[in-house]
Parts: structure tokens; C-alpha cells; sequence
């Protein structure tokens, strides 16, 4: 063999040992691949030479860097990255801290593709940044074509209006964080946990009688369900042991409430004599509260015995052995909820709750037409002593039929203080004047224009505005639209 020709396979095996020696010595390495249903989200393999703690900063696009801490400490991990943009190269460091103090770093980009091009146009009409709370904005968003086919668009978006999260995966009404972090969503008939990459872990809880709308975690890890009472529709709760995936008890509310009660309002399916759309959980007292939206209706039971504790509503066609529970109105700026959405315990009184109260008809005798209707959030105060209730707080009446939503909706109490109202089904024709959401002449759903506001006030009365973001298609020769069934803040990485 040739002198130079010995040379150069030299030289070549000293470069490459030189690469390999580069890699190996290196105290940190990182490779990153990007998930497969939530693509603005990766997971980094990450290995150092030193057992070492990881924190990743997202460079932001706003001047607000996103930073998170994982408190393992290793030599080999595995972390996902929130909170990548869009169409967009984006820049993070990762940086490994070994227990003697030593900090080293490394850049990465990841590179990511635009989001589907039936996405909302997100408009961001008001923001006073020193005064918004913490956490993303989670929505439970969707879209309507022009023909009225649905795909669910699970998102979170900054306070900038930058979509920061989506998942791409089929979900139906229910989107929660459970307490180890993961996410908790609805599909055909069961809930499913996934992570926040959006893979599923494996578990999952099922109901022959379908899941309808809700389910609450309890503090011991359990679920309760909205579903149906057996042989019955959309008027059961039921708790599901986690780890069984058993139903250990339920609670049938064609026994509990009184199904012969008239609706108010209506829908198109007449054994829908309830239609339970909302629940949460009060661990103090162990009880939960639902929403049977066709009875407009709020109810409050102990979790142990069944026992009714109280009814929230308008005291028109109760029999007589229900008028015991029926909270008894005090103050003078008063009004019972309508078609109501989402109740919500108050994180610390548990006697203040907070409602989204859709405001369909608001009456039996003389009910409204949908230009005069307006939906709100409505704080009450309710004395379990004297059965009085106060209403403490309101928004969304200011804006009359603008914002009236006679179908789901959202309201949420928020770290230090604020409120978030999701106007989520704001329903329009194709001229831009209000309307219900059936034709019960025809039998069937209107054609409708669907948009949404979601709006973080503060807890004055009045409350001031603090952020107001829209979803919507300004295309009004066509029926394609958005909305989001609920909003609520929440971080990216869980705490």
C-alpha cells in the first residue's frame, strides 16, 4: 500500500476517533424528537457525563423566555419540551448542573410545522400584562366547516395569542390536569390519561353507560362520572374506582330530582329531562355539586349518603317534599341562573360557588328571544344554616345579545383573585343577528355561525376587563366557525 495512501486512512481514523472521543467526553449530549400528537411539543434524551439536574428555556418570541427545573438527578434523561411555536425555528438551551455546582449548556433548535390551515384566526383585543394570572390559556376549541363536520382543536395559547400546545388527537368534552400532571380527556364512552406529549398511558375507565360531558378526580384518586342512569339519559353520576376501574356506587337522579318536572329549556331529544353537563367536587365537606342544564338546575349532594344538601334554581313546578332544599334568594341585585354550564367551587369558602350561566329563555311564563338574551358568570354565596343565597358577583350581562351563548360555556376562579369567562358558543345567522341553537318546528339543529370570547376579568364589581381573546371566521357567506366548549389557566408544565 501506497505511503500516502496509508497516510489518509490514518488521518481519517484519527478524525473519526477524534468525533467519537468529542461525543463521549462531551458533559452533556442531547438528541430531541418531536411528538407525535401534540406537535409543538418534543422529548429530549439527554446524558451527562456527571449525575446532574436538567432545566430547559424555551426563547421567547415576546420577550418571555419560558425556563423549567426537572428535579431528578441523573445521568441519563428523558424531559419533554412545552411550548414550542408554530411554523417557527425555535431556540432552547438545556442546561445540566452536576451536585458539585459545574453548569454546562447546549442550543438546540427544533424546527416545526404550521398548524392546520382550518386553525382560528386568534385575536388578542385586550391585555394589561401586569394583571393577568399565571399559566397558559387551555382551550377545549373546535371547528365547524361550512357542511357542519366538527374536529376537536385541544389548544393553549399564551397571553400573546401564540399557540403554545395543541393536541392532535380525537377528545370529546373533557380536557382536565389530574394531580400526578397528566391530562384527563373523554373518547366514545371512556376517559383516557395522556401526558403531555399527548401519548396515552395505558389507562383507561369505561362506562356502558357512556361518559356524558364531566367527571371530577377525588382526593383518593377516584373518578366521578356524568353519565346515564341505566335505561335512562344524561341523569347519572357514578364513582369509579381508579385502580379497579370499578363502578363502586352511583347515584340515579330520576331518584333524587323529580323527572316530571317541565324542562326549561328544551332540546330536541325528549327524554333529556335533565341533561347533566357539569360537576365538581368539595373535598372539605365530601360532596359535589352538578348541573342539569334542562332543568336549570344546581345541586349540591353529600358524597356519602346521596342526601340532597341544596337546589340552586328558580323555585317554579317543585312538589312539595323538594321546597325544603330550595335555596331561598337574599339582596336585592338578585337572578337564578338559565341553561347554566360549569359549576365551581370557590378554591377556599365553600360556600361561594361560581356558575356560567347561559341565560336561555330565563323564564317559563315569558321567555326571551335570543336578541334580548345575554349570558354571564354569576358568583353566589349560599348560608347552609338559613338555605339564603346571595348573589355576590356578575359579568357578561354588559354586553346583552353580543355575547349570549345558548349553548356551552365556562367560568373559572384564578390564582390571585381574577375570573375567566369563556363565551364559548356564541351562535349567529349568516347576517349576524343572535339566535337559539333548534329549529324544533323542522326537528333538527339551525345552520348557525359559531364564535367564541374568552375574557379574564378581575373580581370588582364592576369587573374590569384584564384580557379578551377571539376565536372566530370573518368569512360571513360561510357557516364555518369555532368555539370552545370550556377555557381555564393552567401551566404548561405541571407543578
Amino acid at each position: 500500500m501506497k505511503p500516502k495512501k496509508i497516510l489518509l486512512i490514518l488521518l481519517t481514523i484519527l478524525v473519526l476517533l477524534s468525533i467519537i472521543g468529542y461525543r463521549v467526553l462531551r458533559p452533556i449530549r442531547v438528541s430531541v424528537k418531536l411528538a407525535e400528537k401534540v406537535p409543538l411539543a418534543a422529548e429530549a434524551a439527554i446524558n451527562t457525563n456527571e449525575p446532574s439536574r436538567i432545566t430547559v428555556r424555551i426563547f421567547g418570541r415576546d420577550g418571555e423566555d419560558l425556563e423549567h427545573d426537572f428535579d431528578s438527578v441523573s445521568k441519563k434523561h428523558r424531559v419533554p419540551i412545552l411550548g414550542l411555536y408554530p411554523d417557527y425555528k425555535n431556540r432552547l438551551e438545556i442546561r445540566a448542573q452536576s451536585a458539585n455546582g459545574e453548569t454546562f449548556t447546549e442550543v438546540v433548535e427544533i424546527e416545526t410545522e404550521a398548524l392546520p390551515d382550518y386553525y382560528p384566526d386568534i385575536r388578542v383585543e385586550r391585555l394589561r400584562s401586569e394583571e393577568i394570572s399565571p399559566g397558559m390559556l387551555f382551550m377545549h376549541l373546535g371547528h365547524y366547516d361550512d357542511e357542519g363536520g366538527f374536529h376537536p382543536l385541544a389548544s393553549a395559547i399564551d397571553r400573546y395569542g401564540r399557540v403554545r400546545w395543541f393536541y392532535d388527537g380525537d377528545f370529546g368534552h373533557l380536557l382536565r390536569r389530574l394531580d400526578n400532571g397528566n391530562l384527563l380527556i373523554h373518547r366514545d364512552d371512556s376517559l383516557v390519561e395522556i401526558d403531555m406529549l399527548g401519548r396515552e398511558t395505558g389507562k383507561t375507565w369505561s362506562l356502558e353507560t357512556g361518559v356524558h360531558h364531566d367527571a371530577v378526580e377525588t382526593p383518593d384518586g377516584n373518578f366521578l362520572v356524568l353519565t346515564s342512569a341505566q335505561d335512562s339519559f344524561d341523569d347519572g353520576v357514578v364513582e369509579i374506582e381508579r385502580g379497579s376501574a370499578d363502578v363502586i356506587r352511583g347515584w340515579d337522579f330520576r331518584r333524587i330530582l323529580d323527572p316530571e318536572r317541565p324542562r326549561q329549556p328544551l332540546n330536541l331529544e325528549e327524554k333529556d329531562w335533565l341533561h347533566l353537563n357539569g360537576i365538581d367536587y368539595e373535598p372539605r365537606r365530601d360532596s359535589f355539586v352538578v348541573s342539569g342544564r334542562d332543568q336549570s338546575v344546581v345541586v349540591k349532594l353529600d358524597r356519602k349518603n346521596g342526601q340532597i344538601e341544596w337546589i340552586l334554581g328558580n323555585h317554579r313546578y317543585w312538589k312539595e317534599e323538594f321546597k325544603n332544599y330550595l335555596l331561598k334568594p337574599a339582596g336585592e341585585a338578585f337572578e337564578w341562573p338559565w341553561g347554566q354550564h360549569a359549576p365551581m367551587f370557590h378554591p377556599e369558602d365553600p360556600n361561594r360557588i361560581l356558575i356560567y350561566d347561559n341565560g336561555n329563555e330565563r323564564s317559563y311564563d315569558d321567555p326571551l328571544g335570543p336578541e334580548e338574551s345575554y349570558s354571564r358568570a354569576v358568583e353566589y354565596r349560599i348560608d347552609p344554616q338559613t338555605m339564603e343565597i346571595e348573589q355576590l358577583w356578575e359579568y357578561g350581562r354588559r354586553y346583552g345579545s353580543r355575547y349570549y351563548t345558548p349553548f356551552i360555556g365556562d367560568a373559572n376562579y384564578l390564582a390571585g383573585g381574577n375570573r375567566l369567562v369563556c363565551f364559548g358558543g356564541i351562535t349567529r345567522d349568516l347576517d349576524g343577528a343572535p339566535m337559539e341553537i333548534f329549529d324544533f318546528e323542522a326537528g333538527e339543529i339551525n345552520r348557525m355561525k359559531i364564535s367564541a370570547v374568552i375574557v379574564e376579568v378581575s373580581s370588582d364589581s364592576p369587573a374590569e376587563e384584564i384580557f379578551r381573546v377571539r376565536l372566530y371566521d370573518d368569512d360571513n357567506s360561510s357557516y364555518r366557525g369555532y368555539r370552545s366548549y370550556r377555557a381555564e389557566k393552567m401551566s404548561l408544565y405541571p407543578n
